[in-house]
């Protein structure tokens, strides 16, 4: 059974209802719904799902309910470290999902969200080309793309990502590291220092991050030449084969998966080094949209027909064709594991073509 959730004039969420811009600003917080049943009993770890014209479900012990209604697309979907569900959403804001209730912390949406906890939370506001954050009570904006100056004067703000202690910014005039209140540039690794020599004077931009990973207090920085783990002393490398496949998640046990770059596979490793790189089966050709490693070391695949769970190997545990599941018809776009996620998966309807690790 799906259950709807309504706001609190009583209308389902649905795209065009957002306010402007100037409206938005600091929005303070507004519950959305009641309790949902079966929220707080002794159930398993959940999976939650953001699925294009249904909006946020929820998959739990075999169960599938609506956590938000919505026509609108998803921007970002995260946890935090009380189990609170985030996400940020278009023409919705950034809402969150906790306790049986949803709340309204925002009405503008951000392209990306860092989560330390309830109460520090930043984000990337591409509409403002600015970075923001939540104290708990309000969102404040803390700074612009132009004053993380550097070589280029036109700055973008790619990614944004914590690992708990800090919080690091990607943008195209490099990375930076923010603690308590101390914004530092962090110089990128050695090995990507550009050899080439400046012509006519015109000197060559530094390497900047293409995508920020971050789990179990570790931050991973993906460049185009590879992907490397800051630490107190400097970088350290990690066997991802950078152009051959997109890291998207890490676990625990530095166990980390992304796309294959032919898009229809999954590259699974050990960041640590341990075994062997690991590729799946092709699992779509519809394309993949979002890759999740639980904590148990199972890696969770979205794509546009189906719903996969690989183990460490890259081999498929189990799979669902769209439909396979109730009230899960349509576009997977999101999912996102709590903790190990459920002890057992349900069952698919059909019996999917087995994967198997390379």
């Amino acid at each position: 059974m799906v259950l709807l959730v309504f706001l609190a004039a009583g209308g389902v969420l649905r795209t065009g209802q957002g306010k402007s811009r100037s409206a938005r600003k600091h929005a303070a917080p507004t519950p959305l719904a009641g309790a949902i049943p079966g929220e707080g009993a002794d159930r398993g770890a959940p999976v939650f799902l953001f699925v294009k014209g249904a909006g946020i479900l929820r998959l739990q012990d075999g169960e599938v309910s609506a956590v938000l209604s919505t026509q609108t697309a998803v921007r970002d979907l995260q946890l935090d470290s009380e189990g609170g569900l985030w996400a940020s959403l278009s023409d919705v804001g950034v809402v969150r999902h906790a306790g049986g209730a949803l709340v309204n912390l925002n009405k503008e949406s951000f392209a990306k969200l860092a989560i330390r906890s309830p109460t520090d939370v930043w984000a990337i506001n591409d509409s403002h080309g600015s970075v923001v954050h939540y104290d708990g009570k309000r969102w404040k904006t803390v700074r612009t793309r132009k004053s993380l100056a550097g070589f280029f004067d036109d700055n973008h703000l790619i990614d944004i990502a914590t690992d708990g202690r800090a919080v690091w910014i990607a943008s195209w005039n490099g990375l930076w590291r923010v603690t308590e209140k101390r914004w530092t540039r962090v110089e990128p690794p050695p090995a990507l220092a550009s050899g080439a020599e400046p012509e006519d004077d015109v000197p060559v931009p530094p390497a900047y991050p293409l995508s920020l990973i971050a789990s179990h207090h570790e931050l991973v920085a993906c460049y185009l030449a590879g992907c490397f783990l800051p630490t107190d002393t400097g970088w350290q490398d990690v066997p991802w084969p950078a152009s051959k496949a997109r890291l998207q998640s890490t676990g625990q046990a530095r166990l980390a998966a992304g796309t294959g770059v032919d898009g229809s596979t999954i590259v699974v490793a050990h960041l640590d080094g341990s075994g062997k790189i690991a590729t799946s089966d092709p699992l779509t050709a519809a394309g993949i949209n979002d890759v999740f490693v639980d904590e148990a070391g199972r890696v969770w695949v979205a794509t546009n027909d189906s719903l996969a769970v690989l183990d460490a190997g890259g081999r498929v545990i189990q799979r669902w064709q769209t439909g396979a599941l109730d009230g899960v018809t349509g576009e997977i776009h999101r999912v996102v594991v709590a903790g190990a996620g459920p002890k057992q998966l349900p069952a698919a309807q059909a019996s999917p073509r087995a994967g198997r690790g390379k």
